[in-house]
C-alpha cells in the first residue's frame, strides 16, 4: 500500500510566462467581439485595479469528460481567503506534453463559492466576492467539460464588492480515466471494521476513528460504525461512504465534515445507511484500513476526504472530492424513498 499524500498539480516550465499569456489571449478574444473579459474592460477604463490573485486546485481525481467538478481555493497575494457570490473560470488546454505557449481560453464558466463543510465562514456573505476576514474556508466550484487529458489551465477572474478587479491563473493536470471509483462504477463492496470488531477485541478504537486515541477512548459518532458497506449493498440499501481520518487529514476538512455527517446520518436514517471509513488502521506504522483503501488509494497515492453516495443497486449515484457539496448532497437523500416504504414494496 502506498501512502495517501496529497499531489500538487505538475507546474510545467515557463508557467510564469504562459500565465501572461493566458491573460493577453483572453484580452485579444474580448477585443475581438467574444464575451467581454471583466479584467480588460477595468483595465481599459481605469475603474478597477487588477490584482494578481494566488489560486489552489481543490479537485481530485480530475479525468476527461463531461461535468467534471472543478474547484480552486482564491486567496490574495497575502493568502486572504476569497469568498461569496460567483467569479469566473476561464479554461485553456495547454497540452500533452510541453505547455504550447499560444493556448487560448476555450470555455467559460461561472463558478459559485462553496464552504467547506463544519468550517465555513462566519462572516454574511455578498452576492459579490470579497476578502474575508474570519478563520473559515472555501472554494470555489463549477462544473467544466474536460474534453482531452493532459495540462489545463485555469484563469479567474473575479469583480469584488468594493469594486476591485482580481484575477489569478493556474495548471492542473487531467487524466485519461478516473483512478477512483465513479459514478456509475460498482462500489467496492468493502467489510470495513465494526464497534462488533473493537468489542470482539479484533480492533483498536483508532482503526474506526482516528480521535479515538486510548485503547479504552469511546468512539466519536458510533452510529457510523454499526454496518458495512458490503452488508448494506446486499440488503439493497442506499449507503453514504464518508472516507476521512479527521486527526491525519492533510487539508484538516475530514474532522469538521465527519462531524457533518453523523449530524445527517441521525436526520437521514429512514433514506440510507452512514459509514465511515477511517484511512489509517495504524498512522504511526503506516498501515491503511484496506476498505478505505478499496475506495481512494490509486497507484501513486491517494487523498481525502472523500463521501460517496451508493445506491441500492450497489452502484455510485455520486461522489463529491475535498469540499462537500452538502446541499447537494441532501437534496439526494431527499429525494430517495424511505426504507420503510422500499420494504413494503414501494420501491424507488
Amino acid at each position: 500500500m502506498h501512502q495517501p499524500r496529497v499531489r500538487p498539480a505538475p507546474s510545467p516550465p515557463r508557467w510564469r510566462r504562459l500565465a501572461a499569456s493566458l491573460g493577453a489571449v483572453a484580452l485579444l478574444t474580448a477585443a475581438c467581439g467574444a464575451e467581454t473579459d471583466p479584467a480588460s474592460d477595468a483595465e481599459a477604463e481605469g475603474d478597477g485595479e487588477l490584482t494578481e490573485l494566488s489560486l489552489a486546485i481543490a479537485s481530485f481525481d480530475l479525468a476527461a469528460g463531461e461535468d467534471r467538478r472543478l474547484m480552486a481555493g482564491v486567496f490574495s497575494p497575502d493568502r486572504q481567503l476569497v469568498g461569496g457570490g460567483e467569479l469566473e473560470f476561464g479554461l485553456a488546454f495547454l497540452g500533452e506534453g510541453e505547455a504550447d505557449m499560444e493556448a487560448e481560453i476555450e470555455q467559460t464558466v461561472t463558478a459559485s463559492f462553496l464552504g467547506v463543510p463544519g468550517i465555513e465562514p462566519e462572516a454574511e456573505l455578498g452576492e459579490r466576492p470579497t476578502l474575508l476576514e474570519d478563520t473559515g474556508s472555501g472554494v470555489y466550484a463549477a462544473e467544466v467539460d474536460l474534453d482531452r487529458a493532459g495540462l489545463w489551465g485555469l484563469r479567474v477572474v473575479a469583480e469584488l464588492e468594493d469594486g476591485t478587479v482580481v484575477s489569478g491563473q493556474q495548471s492542473f493536470q487531467v487524466l485519461e480515466e478516473p483512478e477512483v471509483p465513479d459514478v456509475g462504477d460498482e462500489a467496492p463492496a468493502v467489510e470495513n471494521l465494526t464497534l462488533g470488531d473493537v468489542e470482539a477485541g479484533e480492533a483498536a478504537p483508532v482503526a474506526l476513528d482516528s480521535r479515538a486515541q486510548q485503547e479504552d477512548d469511546e468512539i466519536p459518532d458510533p452510529q457510523l460504525h454499526e454496518t458495512t458497506v458490503a452488508a448494506a449493498i446486499e440488503a439493497g440499501r442506499p449507503v453514504v461512504v464518508g472516507v476521512t481520518t479527521p486527526v491525519y487529514c492533510a487539508t484538516r476538512f475530514c474532522g469538521p465534515l465527519t462531524e457533518v455527517l453523523a449530524d445527517l446520518s441521525e436526520q437521514y436514517d429512514d433514506r440510507a445507511d452512514f459509514v465511515h471509513l477511517e484511512v489509517w488502521e495504524d498512522f504511526d506504522e503506516g498501515e491503511l484500513n484496506e476498505a478505505a483503501a478499496a475506495f481512494i488509494q490509486t497507484e501513486f497515492g491517494g487523498n481525502e476526504p472523500w463521501v460517496f453516495l451508493v445506491g441500492d443497486d450497489g452502484t455510485i449515484e455520486a461522489r463529491w472530492d475535498n469540499v462537500v457539496d452538502i446541499d447537494e448532497l441532501e437534496a439526494r437523500l431527499d429525494a430517495l424513498p424511505t426504507l420503510e416504504a422500499v420494504a413494503d414494496g414501494g420501491g424507488r
